[in-house]
């Protein structure tokens, strides 16, 4: 195992691996836009899907509202995003979550949000947060996503 695979692997979740299904339904949204060789939005990852986590609202179905996130939203959405591309780096070698980015109106519209980069940046696969770096790394990110998904998703 890898120096950034063992880091990815001892993260204690708190949220992203208390719900199977919710995983399961943004998995398979990220798997469907990486097979159409697209990117999925935050809003369109998450809706109309029902969380079932125990340590928020104990349990009862809890659903993002795309129009108006707040700070909890980004942070377990940001959760299951870690977990998922931590998945995907053990199991293909890529960051599955680059897939995933801001709609319209977003300053860096159709880009991962700054917390991915900085995320990268701290598992060490990013040297840097320069503009030019982020965005290779990105750009590299989305190629290794859409290859392994269209060869290994049906």
């Amino acid at each position: 195992m890898d120096e950034i695979a063992a880091k990815m692997a001892s993260i204690e979740w708190i949220y992203a691996d208390k719900d199977p299904q919710a995983l399961s339904a943004f998995e398979e949204r990220i798997a469907t836009a990486g097979r159409n060789l697209g990117l999925i939005t935050y809003s369109d990852l998450v809706k109309g899907v029902d969380l079932h986590l125990p340590n928020i609202r104990n349990g009862e179905a809890y659903r993002i509202q795309i129009y108006d996130w707040t700070g909890l939203d980004r942070a377990v959405l940001g959760e299951f995003l870690g977990f998922i591309s931590t998945r995907s780096y053990l199991k293909g070698g890529f960051m599955a979550s680059a897939l995933v980015v801001g709609g319209k109106g977003r300053e860096k519209a159709y880009e991962p949000s700054e917390h991915f980069f900085e995320w990268m940046e701290r598992l060490g696969v990013l040297p840097n947060l320069n503009r030019d770096t982020v965005l290779a790394f990105w750009a590299d990110q989305v190629h290794k996503s859409h290859n392994w998904y269209k060869v290994n998703v049906s």
